[in-house]
């Protein structure tokens, strides 16, 4: 068994008329129209296409329906589509849907022992080991994998099937499992074992499927080891869950995750390894904290790579509670499954029929029973009735993962004699450790809502593969500081006070190195009806801070006129994606920011308006511009504002009751005074001790000073939140190892001869290691004239060069696979220039070339990777078993070069013509790893020193 629970036990506990009766008797009947009709198994691998899975009109995904593998309707308009890249997104859903449907039966056979539920689980289990060694291990985004194109997705799978396997056997079933064994669960693990994703969220998902297989397979000393190296389930519970109980990565990836870790903790109970009280405590608060960070209207935070507005009346949030009830008893989850179980929903189809496994879709709120729950909650909730709870999320920080949040409400007199309506106001900033691959460049967002209207909102993420994925992982999508028109790099936040104290209360973040010598602090004050916005900074050198003030519009500029406006440049920057962008003539010293909101006319703000109030210290110009809404959702308004110096200081404040009057003093001492409807006058400043409120009302003066922590501690690391090392990738070869065959030392010069081979040892692969069929070679000879630095290089790869199809010499096609540029899935290479010193991954030169066979040899398509940097001259061959190029650096145009030292390396693409993406890199500086989603992106462990002579 898998997971750790008496069967005669709970053969009694799910019986028809007991309190899981009813889910046992709701999935018995989901499974009913698949007794006489096969589960759908795909001939084709599964494929990951910009197009695939969203509609072409709207962006928005297509639904999932098991019975449609060639028609997919457009849940947003209706439409259907036929398109092959929406059938190979489709294959996706339906391998996890007929893994779980495996599950799921073997699961309703071990407790009601109805035959057919035993025929359809043995059959799909021995059909999928038969086809598994049918799906090509190639094309794939992010990692090894023969069904799907990543290989969490593979783990996710295994892991249910595991699970059909195991319940199976547990009601006395061995049939065809020896077969299961050697042909799927076998070759399977082995090839999900060989690839680690450190501590993301899927590497969760990869280390239980490899560990249940493998339990399975009875190999007791290869668990053993698994569970002892460095990347360990233990390690991914102890440090990608932070210590208040949070995935380090965000909400959207706290639950996903958690499901996954859920899976783990069961197995080590089996396995007669469970938890240490410190850390079960850690992993039991994971149930709960993703609550308290709730929105008014029942949704999550969008934060960093989440989806927008998930709401948690979904039959999986449920059985999350169910399942966190199961583990201990807990008030705060007894209260938000009592919620969830209120009937308050609208009542509709919750999707639980269509589920995919654990790699869920987001559905509309819904009303739900307990009855909407999944297998895991028949074999594994509690079999009490759901307990009585009481609890209500209040202002809280988690300072780890980045969330401070204050709350406001107050009772509105609805009109028609209905009962008193409570309005809330949810007032959140950002900031703490990194979030990895799914962090975004947001230090110091601040977040506004009003029951349903988001005043200030995190987009969240839409389709990684899609172009605008680059705006919402911007600065400037959010509604946080930028400097010099670039993305913040990343940095440490230092929550430097967080007090409430329900008229008041405030919180205040510090960021380090927002931009090179530049550090912010962002002051919020928030009080009954209006909250106080402080954003200061200083920097070694003048610098422009923007900031995105509102989604929304100024109501006291007279006028705007058309206007030009480039960020630092790049498409992460986020500017490329605004539209209509207008400067402001002759703005007034105080912006008044008028009522604007989605979803505003559902609310109080409808009637009584949410408005704001900004000024600066210095000059400043104004601007707005449409941007992209939130990921399926109209363009709106973005207002921002410029201001430069070495030091400056912006000031707003929104208030949301009517009667509110506001005067703004950006220079000081008292930097907004509020006069409240009923007469009182506040003065808000800063003092020694943290926050000065001076107060006057009917004559009487008092005050509310707000005080700093006593100790301030940054809130993590930028990198990595904890001091576990990462999980060990492929070592990085050794300095001498790489560059022998230039010189001995990295002191000595480079000439053009000999020439530096590289195969096997530098080889990065994408899909298969090096060898067998897979032997790309190259040699690179390096040289320098007085006027030159040269690059010659001849490729070895069994074919001629294979190209996208599409574009000229002088452009790129476009990409229909992903995000990424066409040519990085192309033969062709890319050279790197940079400075002694320089961060890894900083370039001060970088440029992609592929040559283009044609019928008088080859063109040369060139692309710069670094926005306005110098680019070389560059001629090639094509050959019939690979290419030949020779690119000329005029040293005049790099001035890295006059250093005398550079840091240098040169990468291989290679494809094959019977791929579609790139089947792995030789890298000068040494291979090693996986190159899954590196793109044009390298930031080698040991890039290449060269000493010009």
């Amino acid at each position: 068994m898998l997971l750790p629970f008496s069967v005669p036990d709970r053969r009694r506990e799910t019986a028809p008329g007991t309190s899981l009766g009813a889910l046992a008797d709701a999935l018995a009947s989901e499974l009913d129209p698949w007794l006489s009709a096969p589960l759908p198994i795909p001939e084709v691998k599964a494929r990951l296409t910009r197009a695939g899975g969203r509609c072409p009109v709207h962006g928005s995904p297509l639904e999932f329906d098991p019975r449609q593998p060639h028609r997919h309707r457009c849940e947003r308009c209706g439409t259907s589509y036929t398109d092959e890249a929406h059938h190979a997104w489709w294959a996706m859903g339906a391998q996890l849907f007929t893994a779980e449907r495996a599950a799921h039966a073997a699961a309703l056979f071990l407790l009601r022992g109805q035959p057919p539920h035993r025929d359809l689980a043995v059959g799909t289990l021995r059909e999928l080991a038969q086809r598994y060694r049918h799906w090509p291990n190639r094309d794939n985004v992010l990692g090894p994998t023969r069904p799907f194109f990543s290989t969490y997705l593979e783990s996710i799978w295994l892991l249910n099937l595991c699970h059909a396997l195991a319940l199976l056997e547990a009601a006395g079933v061995h049939d065809p499992h020896d077969a299961v064994r050697e042909l799927l669960l076998a070759p399977s693990s082995v090839l999900i074992a060989g690839y680690h994703e450190g501590r993301s969220n899927r590497q969760v998902w990869n280390e239980v499927a490899v560990l249940s297989a493998w339990t399975l397979l009875g190999d007791r000393g290869r668990v053993a080891a698994r569970l002892s190296h460095p990347g360990s389930l233990e390690s991914l519970l102890r440090h990608g869950l932070l210590a208040d109980g949070t995935w380090y990565e965000g909400e959207n990836y706290h639950q996903f995750a958690h499901r996954g870790l859920w899976y783990g903790v069961q197995l080590l109970a089996v396995l007669g390894r469970p938890l240490d009280p410190v850390l079960d405590q850690r992993y039991h608060e994971g149930f709960s904290t993703p609550f308290a960070g709730l929105l008014p209207d029942e949704t999550l935070p969008s934060r960093r790579d989440s989806q927008y507005a998930v709401s948690v009346r979904q039959w999986r949030w449920a059985e999350w509670c169910e399942l966190g009830l199961a583990h201990r008893h807990d008030e705060r989850l007894a209260a938000v499954l009592q919620r969830l179980y209120d009937g308050r929903a609208p009542r509709r189809e919750t999707g639980r029929a269509q589920s995919t496994a654990d790699a869920e879709r987001n559905r509309p709120a819904a009303a739900l029973t307990r009855a909407d729950c999944s297998w895991r909650a028949l074999l594994m909730a509690t079999a009490m009735p759901t307990p009585n709870g009481h609890w209500t999320p209040g202002s809280l920080v988690q300072p780890e993962q980045g969330l401070a949040v204050l709350r406001r409400e107050r009772e509105r007199k609805p009109q028609g004699g209905r009962e008193p309506e409570r309005d809330r106001v949810y007032v959140a900033l950002d900031g703490g450790a990194s979030a990895g691959g799914h962090g975004h460049p947001d230090r110091l967002h601040l977040t506004l809502q009003s029951n349903a209207a988001r005043w200030l909102d995190d987009p969240g993420t839409g389709s990684y593969v899609d172009p605008t994925l680059h705006w919402y992982r911007s600065t400037l999508a959010h509604h946080a500081p930028l400097v010099n028109g670039a993305s913040q790099q990343e940095g440490r936040v230092t929550l430097t006070a967080f007090e409430n104290r329900g008229g008041a209360g405030w919180v205040q973040k510090r960021a380090e190195e927002l931009a090179p010598g530049v550090q912010a602090t962002r002051t919020i004050v928030v009080c009954d009806g209006y909250l106080v916005d402080l954003l200061e900074w200083t920097a070694a050198e003048p610098v422009t801070l923007t900031l995105p003030v509102a989604s929304g519009d100024a109501t006291n500029i007279a006028a705007w006129r058309a206007a030009q406006r480039a960020g630092a440049g790049g498409t992460e920057d986020g500017y490329d994606f605004l539209r209509q962008i207008e400067e402001a003539v002759a703005a007034p010293d105080v912006i008044h920011v008028g009522p604007h909101a989605s979803g505003a006319s559902d609310t109080m703000l409808a009637q009584d308006g949410m408005s704001a109030v900004y000024a600066t210290t210095g000059e400043s110009r104004w601007w707005r511009a449409l941007a992209p809404g939130a990921p399926g959702r109209p363009s709106h308004r973005r207002l921002l504002v410029d201001v430069q110096g070495r030091t400056g200081r912006i000031v707003g404040v929104w208030h949301w009751v009517p009667g509110t009057q506001v005067a703004l003093a950006p220079d000081g001492p008292a930097y907004a005074t509020v006069t409240t409807p009923d007469g009182t006058v506040a003065a808000h400043e800063a003092a020694t001790h943290g926050w000065h409120i001076g107060l006057l009302a009917r004559h009487a003066r008092s005050s509310i000073d707000l005080e700093l922590l006593p100790v301030i501690g940054h809130a993590g690391d930028a990198t990595r939140p904890h001091d576990e090392p990462s999980p060990p990738a492929a070592a990085p070869h050794e300095a001498r190892t790489v560059r022998a065959p230039l010189c001995a030392t990295a002191d000595d010069v480079v000439t053009l001869h000999p020439p530096i081979t590289l195969e096997e040892a530098h080889y990065t692969p994408t899909e298969e290691p090096w060898g067998g069929d897979n032997r790309p070679t190259a040699e690179i000879r390096v040289g320098v004239t007085r006027d030159l630095l040269v690059v010659h290089l001849q490729a070895h790869t069994g074919h001629p060069p294979v190209v996208p199809d599409g574009g000229t010499a002088t452009r790129m096609p476009e990409n229909l696979l992903d995000n990424e540029r066409a040519d990085v899935n192309a033969d062709g290479v890319q050279v790197y220039v940079g400075m002694a010193g320089d961060p890894p991954g900083r370039w001060r030169a970088a440029v992609l070339a592929v040559p283009l066979p044609g019928d008088a040899g080859a063109t040369v398509r060139l692309t710069s990777l670094v926005p306005g940097g110098p680019v070389p001259q560059v001629r090639a061959s094509a050959l019939a078993t690979g290419w030949e190029l020779v690119m000329q650096w005029p040293r005049a145009l790099l001035p890295a070069l006059e250093s005398g030292t550079v840091t240098f390396d040169v990468v291989v693409n290679e494809r094959p013509p019977h791929r579609e993406r790139r089947r792995g890199q030789l890298a000068l500086s040494g291979g090693g790893g996986f190159g899954y989603l590196r793109g044009d992106r390298h930031a080698p462990a040991q890039p290449l020193r060269l000493q010009l002579g």
